[in-house]
């Protein structure tokens, strides 16, 4: 090998490892995303970290193939410092027979960490009109209470919103009570950045 190739090479590495182990900082782009995010500006007035975890939903489902029905129950690996405060749904794409967010309950909160998704086929076999799902739901995990009753409280009252975008949209006929446990993925999603 020659020896540009080789200098080319430790160089990349040393710049790889370099931001594999945080010494570098990440690209601006990134960075601006996670600290313009209101949700977070929000968080960070009552706590003093929030940490931003997500996981990519993309559903697209025609005629012939099968409906989508899933629970799922997310779990951060390794464990966050910090508890679950908020999760929020930032739809994408929805096109056609969709629904999601927390299953609807009379008279009562649900279940605080599973929340499902439910997209359904559509048309005929001569006309397949499709239905399509792409969000990504963010779950913000908090540490360091600047003040309890105002954190417990901002962290209920986000989740409690009458929105879709805090899971108060489920409309479909159907629910899947078999959970699937599913993993989250640190930081924000690349779609958002």
């Amino acid at each position: 090998m020659p020896v540009f190739m080789h200098s080319l090479l430790s160089w990349l590495r040393a710049i790889a490892f370099a931001i594999v182990a945080g010494v570098l900082p990440l690209p601006a782009q990134a960075q601006a995303t996670a600290t313009q995010d209101a949700d977070e500006a929000e968080l960070l007035q009552s706590f003093d970290r929030v940490d931003a975890w997500h996981f990519p939903v993309d559903y697209s489902v025609a005629y012939n193939n099968q409906d989508v029905i899933v629970t799922r129950e997310l779990v951060a690996q390794p464990a966050p410092a910090g508890k679950l405060c908020y999760i929020r749904f930032d739809l994408l794409q929805g096109e056609g027979d969709y629904a999601f967010g927390f299953k609807p309950q009379q008279g009562a909160l649900p279940a605080a960490t599973q929340w499902g998704v439910y997209v359904h086929k559509r048309g005929t076999v001569l006309n397949q009109a499709r239905s399509v799902l792409k969000m990504n739901v963010i779950y913000f995990f908090v540490d360091g209470p600047k003040s309890d009753s105002v954190a417990t409280d901002i962290c209920v009252r986000k989740q409690a919103a009458n929105t879709q975008q805090a899971g108060h949209g489920y409309n479909a006929p159907q629910w899947s009570d078999l959970v699937v446990r599913a993993r989250l993925v640190h930081g924000w999603p690349m779609a958002t950045q």
